[in-house]
């Protein structure tokens, strides 16, 4: 099951009633740039609260229900076009649809969240897009999140998901880090973005970052 298509999903197993133990969820990989240019919103903020409900108001205790975080926006590194704060993001309670699913220890803690926007301007956000806690980030991915991931928009970043394997346009950097290591949060995905340069050509490049903060 990809998550890609998770909105879809997610309408499909109200309306069908699906058994919540039917399938699990699995995500492809998803490099930090790809899943930044791909979201709606992007944060960094601390998740305060949270809370059980059914978006239909429903009172029915099978109705198929999300979880409501609270959020205490700290920072918006993408979609201040849409809105100026965000204050909930939503995800199913069940994480057989890659609900983010936070237990009482993981609360209180700074994250970075990437969502998308429903048309009524809920933040809906999953297990399979770049949601962790902000302390988990490398300098390099913070530092990429003021800007660097926003500049190689322009690139679509490859995963290598079996040899031989290679890019089919100039637009694209094959990521090879699962691949050669089996861990795809590896170098490419810690410390380097897809960038275009002047030639139209995207590759690789190293993101500068301040060196006593890495060490911290």
């Amino acid at each position: 099951m990809s998550c890609n298509i998770f909105g879809f999903l997610v309408v499909g197993l109200v309306l069908l009633g699906v058994d919540q133990q039917a399938e699990a969820c699995s995500c492809g990989p998803a490099h930090p740039q790809q899943a930044y240019c791909q979201a709606d919103v992007v944060i960094k903020g601390k998740i305060i609260g949270s809370k059980v409900i059914a978006m239909d108001n429903s009172s029915d205790p099978n109705a198929f229900q999300w979880i409501r975080y609270e959020v205490q926006q700290q920072k918006m590194f993408k979609g201040l076009e849409k809105l100026e704060r965000v204050e909930y993001v939503y995800t199913p309670r069940a994480e057989f649809v890659c609900g983010m699913v936070l237990h009482p220890e993981e609360m209180n803690e700074d994250y970075i969240l990437t969502g998308t926007m429903s048309t009524d301007g809920k933040i809906y956000i999953n297990i399979c897009s770049f949601n962790r806690p902000w302390s988990q980030l490398t300098s390099a991915q913070q530092t990429s999140l003021e800007g660097r991931y926003q500049a190689g928009c322009q690139c679509t970043v490859i995963p290598c998901l079996s040899l031989p394997c290679g890019v089919t346009a100039d637009n694209q950097c094959l990521w090879t880090d699962g691949i050669l290591t089996g861990n795809w949060n590896g170098t490419q995905s810690q410390r380097f973005t897809c960038s275009m340069k002047d030639s139209g050509l995207c590759r690789w490049v190293p993101v500068r970052y301040n060196m006593r903060r890495e060490a911290q």
